[in-house]
């Protein structure tokens, strides 16, 4: 075990109740959130952990806390998170973490000062009250979010994510009334099937627009396969038992369309190589086309990002030890879809780097006492006393941090052989017809784009301005990548070149008085 010596105290109240200061932030509280804070826990550091949501678990343990589900409707992989989440509520009730659930950040900077008070996070709380957050470091563990996937009357109500489905399951152990119809590509269509059916409500039909998967495309990879194992056993086995029980699975579906006014009535959808179309009746139809990182803090605090082909997404610049900008990590799913298992093991690499940085830190502090874990003053060690800590804790790390890179590598391995099973298809945004609404929330539609794009748009940015697209109230999450594919193609460039919106707070939905009482000097950094 690592030790950060000597245990401080380190989250600070100021005099004014207004302000919190804190060594380190973790933003998040999914697989990767509660992994890093509790190794932090191990060494004796108390994190300060923010998290929107109202329990810990991100999207992948939601709710785990209480369980709806057990484990014959909602699988094995589910209730294992049960450990974690116990863990990390019991450091909370402990108060070895600082964990403050029902939490917003609505704005983010990166300040001058590169070793106190690096960054400044507005924060609204459960009694929704604003305030100032300063942090020396943060490890951002915000996740993923479902890719955004525009098709005609995906605006429909009784057309949903299957997220928000699953979310449902979660929460409430909630279903559609009648059987769905379920669209899309991925593991987590099928995922979502298999729970379906385990709930005794057997989807009507799988629409699959993935490319035909076929045996020779996966003997490509003979290691990334045998490193997939687990992963295409349980995808097998959960194939098998959706058919045994009936469900049709209908693949190489290359167009699809919703059908309604007032609410969803049918879907018509045609396949690969086939001109006829095909209509099918139904009210409830669960969409997914794979998961991203979400954007929206990351590129808020100006994290660069980079276009990946495999995951036809952005994806943030990390090193190896998961840093991203100095006293800034980006652990789990939000640098790059890993799965819960590689998200807790770099939960853990991001703590480590940073408990090797605040031993750096201590090496070089000149006072001779400090606060400890229960706010108590502490000698700290002299200074052959401090290298050989040091020294010590630098080699368990080393080791630890190894032991987890070379699993980290492996699992991404076998990942990536998902990544080519299941890639979107590149084109299907540019094959929509006109009348497609890009952004749902401003009601812009893919000829308005296009209109748009005539008058030659230098960026996203620009063409957010002629066409208010990505200015609702999802800023830009479900059709920013869109908008750069879109202009992308129109204009013969390449993601990169292109990029995305450029995002400004605030990050979520905050209030005019909430607005009016942030500080002036924030506002006019942040409008330049």
């Amino acid at each position: 075990m690592q030790t950060c010596e000597p245990k401080e105290t380190d989250v600070t109240d100021a005099t004014d109740g207004s302000k919190d200061r804190a060594r380190v932030v973790v933003l998040g509280a999914g697989p990767a959130g509660m992994a890093a804070a509790l190794r932090l826990a191990e060494a004796g550091l108390r994190a300060l952990v923010l998290d929107q949501a109202r329990a810990p678990g991100g999207q992948i343990y939601r709710d785990l806390d209480q369980p709806q589900l057990d484990a014959a409707v909602m699988g094995k992989d589910y209730h294992r998170g049960r450990a974690l989440v116990g863990a990390f509520l019991d450091a909370a009730r402990r108060g070895e973490i600082d964990y403050r659930p029902g939490t917003r950040v609505w704005w983010i900077e990166a300040l001058d000062d590169a070793l106190n008070d690096a960054h400044r996070l507005g924060v609204r709380g459960h009694d929704g009250i604003s305030r100032e957050l300063y942090a020396e470091r943060l490890i951002i563990a915000t996740g993923a979010m479902e890719r955004g996937w525009p098709f005609p009357g995906w605006q429909l109500p009784g057309v949903m994510q299957a997220g928000a489905a699953q979310i449902l399951m979660k929460q409430g152990a909630l279903l559609t009334e009648e059987p769905p119809v379920l669209a899309g590509n991925g593991p987590l269509l099928y995922l979502l099937a298999w729970q379906y059916l385990n709930a005794g409500c057997p989807p009507r039909m799988i629409l699959d627009t993935a490319p035909n998967l076929g045996l020779a495309r996966t003997l490509r990879h003979p290691l990334r396969a045998w490193r997939a194992r687990g992963y295409l056993a349980k995808g097998t086995r959960m194939l098998a038992t959706l058919r045994r029980a009936g469900v049709p699975v209908v693949r190489g579906v290359q167009s699809l369309a919703a059908e309604g006014d007032q609410r969803l009535t049918g879907v018509r959808y045609r396949r690969r190589g086939d001109d006829q179309e095909h209509k099918l009746k139904t009210d409830w139809l669960l969409t997914h086309m794979g998961v991203v990182p979400e954007p929206q803090l990351p590129r808020g605090l100006g994290i660069e990002h980079r276009w990946q082909e495999a995951q036809q997404a952005f994806v943030p610049d990390r090193r190896d030890d998961l840093s991203v900008r100095p006293g800034v990590w980006l652990a789990g799913d939000g640098g790059g879809i890993g799965g819960a298992a590689n998200a807790e093991r770099e939960g853990r690499l991001a703590a480590l780097s940073v408990l090797d940085e605040l031993m750096a830190d201590l090496m070089d502090k000149p006072q001779d006492t400090t606060a400890n874990a229960k706010g108590a003053a502490a000698p700290i060690p002299d200074a052959d006393n401090r290298r050989a800590i040091a020294r010590e804790s630098a080699r368990e790390s080393a080791r630890e941090s190894a032991a987890l890179r070379r699993r980290r590598r492996q699992d991404l391995s076998g990942r990536r052989l998902l990544d080519a099973l299941f890639t979107p298809p590149a084109d299907w945004v540019e094959r929509q017809p006109d009348e497609t609404l890009i952004c749902r929330c401003e009601g812009v539609s893919r000829a308005q784009l296009k209109a748009a794009l005539g008058a030659g748009p230098a960026g996203p940015n620009q063409l957010k301005a002629f066409t208010r697209c990505g200015m609702g109230p999802c800023q830009g999450r479900l059709c920013g990548t869109n908008v750069s594919r879109l202009m992308a193609r129109e204009q013969g460039r390449d993601m990169d070149e292109v990029g995305y919106y450029r995002i400004r707070p605030p990050l979520t939905s905050i209030t005019l008085g909430e607005l009016a009482l942030a500080p002036s000097d924030h506002l006019t950094t942040q409008s330049q």
